[in-house]
């Protein structure tokens, strides 16, 4: 499961047209066992709780819409593939067949169709947040196949399909300039570097980078030095006006959060309160994010 509702969250910034919102809309798209040309089930229910298909919690709350996709898929054992294949292509060779490349590709087709019709269904759930008042789209995911689903249906049921914001600004430049001047300011917060990277040569993906820092400021440094840039960095985010309010969170190069931390909330707080410290809290990300990207 991944979404809003822990501790230690990640989401996708987007931007969607909050005057395409509607909550009659999310309703006529709530999740059914019904299964879809993909033989998936897939379907709205509330936020954080994939079997509210009446949305008890409520849709909208203030200036958010707030639910969940939830996506149950089958999925089979790749060793029981290539099993059942072997055994297949034994079989037809024992009776004389030949059984060239484009046979095993068949065999493979219809042994992967047969398991996977016979498999359990297995759920998944995506927490969205919808900022109405500033077209804004948190996803609770950071994986393309988990945001093209949300895509998916999100177009379907409001007829636009949300954009993940792009950065105008180098992210990795901004990086190398807070480690190497130790801060940075932004929208009232002081910025400074965790001590956590992930570093790569330039031109190079980030999930191939070279070198992945934690905790280790002096090691990023000597890293910069070397000519590597940052992909990804941890940040502590300080508010000059109120120093009790801490954010911590990684940001890679394509705006991805990761490992956001939220305050706890009050020990008798309710479920409203939670809600609104969770916003508050993603929405003063965002706008660093933002400012920082030069978006």
């Amino acid at each position: 499961m991944s979404g809003f509702i822990r501790n230690n969250i990640s989401f996708t910034l987007c931007r969607a047209d909050a005057a395409k919102f509607s909550a009659d809309a999310l309703r006529k798209h709530v999740f059914t066992p019904d299964v879809n040309a993909d033989g998936k089930r897939l379907g709205w229910v509330g936020l954080g709780d994939p079997l509210d298909e009446d949305f008890a919690f409520g849709v909208e709350q203030g200036e958010y819409a707030a639910f969940s996709l939830r996506l149950d898929s089958r999925t089979v054992s790749g060793a029981a593939v290539k099993l059942q294949l072997a055994e297949a292509v034994r079989k037809e060779e024992a009776a004389g067949k030949k059984v060239g490349a484009s046979r095993k590709k068949e065999l493979k087709e219809n042994i992967t169709a047969a398991l996977t019709a016979k498999a359990e269904f297995v759920p998944s759930s995506t927490d969205c947040l919808w900022d109405l008042s500033n077209d804004r789209l948190f996803v609770a995911a950071t994986s393309s196949k988990q945001l093209q689903a949300v895509f998916g249906l999100f177009k379907t049921t409001f007829g636009i399909e949300p954009m993940p914001t792009a950065p105008k600004a180098d992210l990795s430049k901004i990086f190398a300039e807070i480690c190497r001047k130790g801060s940075r300011q932004c929208n009232g917060f002081t910025l400074s570097p965790f001590g956590s990277a992930s570093l790569a040569t330039p031109g190079q993906a980030e999930e191939k980078a070279l070198v992945s820092v934690q905790n280790n400021l002096n090691a990023i440094l000597s890293a910069l030095d070397e000519g590597l840039n940052i992909q990804k960095l941890r940040i502590a985010a300080t508010s000059d006006v109120n120093p009790d309010l801490n954010l911590d969170f990684t940001l890679d190069a394509g705006l991805a959060v990761s490992g956001l931390r939220l305050p706890k909330a009050d020990k008798d707080a309710d479920q409203d309160a939670e809600f609104s410290l969770l916003t508050s809290v993603c929405s003063n990300v965002a706008d660093l994010v933002e400012t920082l990207a030069g978006v």
